[in-house]
């Protein structure tokens, strides 16, 4: 069963990070409103899952956390672990709400394709390690990679994945990745409530509606975080001023372009550019 729309699936990596887990380290149960995976590479811990009792983890093992899964790990005396934890959003599958994969169980049993998934996250902690030229372009590919095996694991596991949503909602979750898409691919223009909806015959209320509930945001507000996105990288990493970056995403103002910045990131556009720059 294909559960992903190639044109529109577009995962973001909120953080991805290879701690070593020293002994008798305890966290606090908790539950995010991201997707998240978690690899033990090395060693054993202990993980709980939502009200389940302690269950010992060894090397090799995957997790895959939905959002309002509560879990946490603990480290037995004299025992270590070596993980790889990694953040996800902007995740769409066909028939399920947004950030949402179809396993039954955070810990994964993906038969043929778990060593493919172990390679993955080897290949991603090598590229985190190194940084070399465009490691984050790399993570994603190997990061796509590995959610791809993951989805043939669940599915050979199950092959009758019956979608979450009923019929309405998977249309009205079309339309929003399609908004989504589309917003991704043309932030540096003009948009307005009023084209989104009218590109897809939709009233504007009906489309900031449906929009709002899947992803707690107005699409206008999406747009706005898109194009801050693009320009923090941009600063960081272009030979550009900050009137330059401000019109290369979409803001004819750059005082404007400023101030939503700083509102986002709580941080000035000038406070972002390398020395070499101010």
């Amino acid at each position: 069963m294909n559960l992903v729309n190639p044109r529109t699936f577009n995962p973001e990596i909120i953080y991805l990070f290879d701690p070593w887990t020293q002994s008798e380290s305890h966290g606090e149960k908790h539950h995010h409103d991201f997707l998240e995976i978690s690899i033990l590479l090395e060693g054993e811990s202990n993980y709980y899952f939502n009200d389940e009792p302690a269950k010992k983890i060894r090397a090799g093992s995957i997790m895959l956390f939905n959002p309002g899964i509560d879990h946490c790990e603990f480290q037995l005396p004299g025992t270590r672990s070596h993980q790889l934890h990694i953040g996800l959003k902007n995740i769409s599958l066909e028939g399920f709400k947004r950030n949402v994969f179809p396993n039954k169980h955070p810990l994964l049993d993906l038969g043929q394709y778990h060593h493919q998934v172990l390679d993955k996250a080897w290949q991603l902690v090598k590229e985190s390690n190194e940084e070399r030229d465009e490691f984050q372009l790399i993570q994603k590919a190997l990061l796509i990679e590995m959610l791809v095996y993951i989805l043939r694991g669940l599915n050979d596991e199950d092959s009758n994945v019956v979608p979450y949503l009923s019929k309405s909602q998977q249309r009205q979750q079309k339309i929003v990745n399609y908004t989504i898409y589309y917003l991704e691919n043309h932030y540096k223009e003009e948009i307005t409530l009023e084209k989104l909806a009218q590109d897809q015959f939709l009233s504007p209320t009906y489309l900031s509606k449906i929009f709002k509930e899947a992803t707690e945001m107005s699409p206008i507000n999406y747009l706005i975080e898109i194009r801050l996105k693009r320009a923090k990288d941009m600063l960081k990493n272009d030979q550009l001023t900050i009137k330059e970056v401000a019109s290369a995403v979409g803001y004819q103002d750059a005082y404007h372009f400023s101030k939503s910045f700083k509102k986002l990131y709580g941080i000035s556009p000038s406070g972002i550019l390398p020395k070499f720059k101010h």
